[in-house]
Order: structure tokens, then sequence, then C-alpha cells
């Protein structure tokens, strides 16, 4: 897209404002990993170790960071992500012995969008030391994931609009267009 993505503006806000606004009720801390100015003031800015390794060295950096034992991870650039979903997805991890819960929506994952365990933490950070960049594929080799599907996941709304993301200026321009602006 030629420019960080999070600083976009869809319905007048920044993308890094709408989803750390999804996040900010649910979650006890937003943390934005990467480099990344003008954040707001609710949100703790982590260093990326593994800076252009993609958003699993994110994932690293931002479950290092975190102070809690169940984490949130967004892209972010969710237009649409709401924190009733976020909320859901943190409440389905605390009930078991998961180490993750992702939406599930068309046969696709969607582990950008997904409530893990800290505890995932070092084997996170050997398959990145292994050669893994891809977060599916991680999620893949976890061992206990539980997924979030159908009807189930629609109560929280249209998961084509949840689950977007602002990957391409068409994206952009369907994302202004939904959000009236």
């Amino acid at each position: 897209m030629g420019q960080d993505k999070i600083y976009l503006e869809v319905g007048g806000e920044p993308l890094v404002r709408r989803v750390t606004q999804a996040l900010s009720g649910p979650c006890d801390e937003v943390i934005l990993a990467g480099p990344a100015a003008g954040l707001p003031r609710d949100v703790r800015r982590v260093r990326d170790d593994r800076p252009g390794e993609g958003p699993l060295a994110g994932m690293e950096a931002g479950l290092s960071a975190a102070r809690f034992p169940l984490v949130f991870v967004a892209a972010g650039d969710m237009p649409f992500l709401g924190s009733d979903l976020v909320a859901y997805l943190l409440d389905a991890l605390a009930q078991g012995e998961l180490q993750a819960v992702v939406p599930l929506y068309k046969e696709r994952s969607h582990p950008l969008c997904a409530a893990y365990a800290r505890e995932i933490l070092p084997r996170l950070r050997s398959d990145l030391d292994g050669g893994v960049r891809a977060v599916r594929e991680f999620v893949g080799r976890l061992g206990r994931v539980g997924y979030v599907e159908g009807a189930e996941l629609r109560r929280f709304g249209d998961p084509d609009l949840l689950l977007m993301n602002v990957n391409s200026p068409e994206d952009l321009r369907r994302a202004r267009e939904l959000a009236g602006g």
C-alpha cells in the first residue's frame, strides 16, 4: 500500500485507533509490536527484536512484553474488529486447557485475530529460530487449539467485516464505504 497501514483512516479514525478501541474494553493492556509513531496514549509500544520477520515475530515481542497469561493478538489493519468477539475468544481460552482460540471462516483460520495463552512463548521462539514465519503454520503446530466458526462466530456480526483486513486500495475503499466515510 506504500505506507504504514495502521495510520490509514477509516470512518475518520486511523486503523490503529479502531483496533485499540476494540481491544481496550476486554483487554487490560494493549501492546503494539514494531515501529510506530503517534500511538494512542493507552497503547504500549514494544520493539520487535526480529524486524522484517513478519507478524509471528511481532507476536513474540507482544507475548514477551505481556503482563497477563491470556493475550489477544490482532492485526493493526482490522477496521471492524468487535470488542464482543475479542472478549468471547479470551473467555473461551480461559475455560479450558487450550493454547489458542482462533476464528475459522470460509475454511480459513484467522490467527491474527485470536486469543493465545502466554505459555506458548517458548514454542513460538523455538519455531521462529527454526525458520517458521507463517502464523498459520505456527498455530497448526500447537497441540491444543479451539476454533470458533459458523453460527457461533456470526453471533458477533458479519464475519466478512469482523475479520476484514485492509490489504489493498480496494479493501481501503470498501472499508471507508462501509464505515460511512
